[in-house]
């Protein structure tokens, strides 16, 4: 299962910039990522508008890859 679908599938709210997954920072998605194969390209930033500490996962929102392929 892919990154994006995991988050959604556990009710995680998620964004996105182009191809990058953004997810918010809690318990549910340290879990998620310390499972994730690419996990050494996750990084932390925090959200201008929210002000809430962020994962950026780079290349893993998947509609992206998607709406590319069409």
């Amino acid at each position: 299962m892919d990154i994006y679908k995991e988050m959604i599938d556990a009710g995680i709210e998620v964004s996105s910039h182009y191809s990058d997954l953004y997810v918010p920072v809690n318990e549910v998605t340290t879990a998620i990522i310390s499972r994730y194969e690419f996990k050494c390209n996750v990084t932390r930033f925090r959200s201008a508008i929210t002000g809430k500490a962020m994962y950026d996962i780079p290349f893993a929102f998947t509609p992206y890859w998607e709406r590319r392929q069409k």
